[in-house]
C-alpha cells in the first residue's frame, strides 16, 4: 500500500474532536477512498473526499491513551473501474450535524486499483492512526464484510490447532476405554469362563476365595 501523510483533521473534525473532550461521545463511522488530488487547497472546509470512489468498512478499533487505531482494508469488490488510490477519508458521526469527514490524508505516491472481475483480487488491510486527546468516550460502526484482520486470522488459527490437539487426545482416551469396556463385555458374555483377565478360572490353587462359591464343573465364580 503507498505511504500516505499524516490525517488532517478538517474544521468540522476539530469541532467534533472538541466536543469529544468534553464528553460527547466520538464515533467513526467509515473510511472512503478516491483519486483526488490536493493541489495546496485548504482542507479545513472540505465535507467529503476531492473525488470519491469508494467507501470502506471499519472492521476493528483500537484506543490506546491518547490516539486511535482505526483498521480497515482496501478492496476492489463491486469496482467496475479501477482508478488511483490517492485520498483517504475517515467519517465520523457529530450529534449536531450527522455524519462529518472527520480527517483526510493523500497519498505521496498512489497505487492503482484495478476493477473487480478481472485477473487480480484486491484485499489489503491498514489501519488509520488519529489523536483524539483526551475524548471520553470513543466507538465505531464495525463493518460485517466477511474478512478478518490478519491479527484475528493468526488467533483463529491458534485456537483451532489447540482444539485439534484436545481432539486427538480425546479421540486417544475414548479409544482405550472403549476397549476397556470390550475386555469387560466379553468376560460378562463368557460367564467369566473364558475372562480376559491374569487369573485362570480353571483353578483357583492359588486364590482364596473370600465371597462366593466356586462352580468347579463349570469353572466359574457364583455370587
Amino acid at each position: 500500500m503507498a505511504e500516505y501523510t499524516n490525517m488532517y483533521l478538517t474544521k468540522k473534525g476539530r469541532m467534533l474532536q472538541t466536543k469529544a473532550e468534553a464528553g460527547v461521545l466520538l464515533k467513526f463511522t467509515k473510511v472512503s477512498i478516491g483519486d483526488g488530488q490536493n493541489n495546496g487547497q485548504n482542507v479545513d472546509d472540505l465535507t467529503s473526499l476531492f473525488s470519491p470512489k469508494k467507501d470502506l468498512g471499519i472492521s476493528g478499533i483500537q484506543v490506546e491513551i491518547d490516539q486511535c487505531k482505526i483498521h480497515s482494508s482496501i478492496n476492489n469488490e463491486g469496482l467496475t473501474e479501477g482508478f488511483y488510490v490517492s485520498e483517504i477519508g475517515l467519517f465520523a458521526e457529530d450529534p449536531d450535524e450527522g455524519e462529518i469527514l472527520y480527517s483526510i490524508a493523500f497519498a505521496k505516491e498512489a497505487d492503482f486499483l484495478p476493477a473487480n472481475g478481472g485477473t487480480t483480487a484486491v484485499n489489503a488491510e491498514f489501519e488509520i492512526i488519529v489523536i483524539v486527546g483526551h475524548a471520553k468516550e470513543i466507538t465505531a460502526i464495525i463493518s460485517n464484510t466477511g474478512y478478518v484482520s490478519r491479527e484475528e486470522y493468526n488467533k483463529l488459527v491458534i485456537r483451532i490447532d489447540a482444539i485439534g490437539q484436545r481432539a486427538e487426545k480425546n479421540t486417544d482416551d475414548i479409544s482405550k476405554l472403549s476397549l476397556k469396556l470390550t475386555n469387560l463385555e466379553q468376560s460378562f458374555s463368557n460367564n467369566f469362563t473364558n475372562n480376559q483377565f491374569t487369573e485362570d478360572f480353571y483353578t483357583l490353587d492359588d486364590v482364596i476365595v473370600s465371597r462366593g462359591v466356586y462352580d468347579t464343573q463349570n469353572k466359574r465364580l457364583v455370587m
